[in-house]
């Protein structure tokens, strides 16, 4: 059974590194890992660790780090302090066994210890069973966030003047 942990910089990044493909892909179709990115994460994480205002735990099994979950403190337009899960991973040996729910009630309970009231994350809508199970752990939709693709075409011609 994988226990939680804290983050250890030197023994988990290329793990949790090697996490990011699967994630990035599925959850946005068409993207592809790049060396680029992979660089900018890294050094995202790296910042992370030093930030009292974000926390990195891991799971571990006797397989080794089979999930993670990113947490920072945040202040939005209208929320002073929130907290915010900017990554959440489960391997996929461990899904469907309670794994992510153990992450989520970490990220509860980082996110408590420092005086957040409310707990937030973005969800690709592409990943259907991640929101369902966000949404079994208490999260609602709250407001959308929509994306046009440039590229197609400009669909503002099709809409009647008096919509707009």
């Amino acid at each position: 059974m994988p226990e939680l942990r804290e983050f250890r910089w030197r023994t988990d990044k290329d793990v949790v590194l090697g996490f990011q493909q699967e994630i990035y892909e599925t959850n946005f179709p068409g993207f592809r890992m790049s060396v680029a990115f992979l660089r900018d994460y890294e050094a995202q994480i790296r910042r992370a660790t030093r930030h009292p205002g974000e926390k990195l735990y891991v799971l571990e099994d006797s397989a080794g780090v089979c999930g993670f979950v990113w947490l920072a403190l945040i202040t939005t337009m209208v929320d002073p302090f929130v907290g915010y899960i900017k990554n959440i991973y489960v391997a996929p040996r461990l899904r469907g066994q309670g794994q992510g729910k153990l992450l989520l009630k970490a990220a509860d309970d980082w996110f408590r210890r420092h005086g957040c009231s409310k707990a937030t994350l973005d969800a690709s809508v592409c990943n259907g069973r991640a929101v369902d199970i966000y949404r079994m752990a208490g999260y609602e939709p709250t407001r959308y966030r929509m994306e046009k693709d440039l590229a197609v075409g400009d669909s503002l011609a099709d809409i009647p003047g008096a919509l707009l």
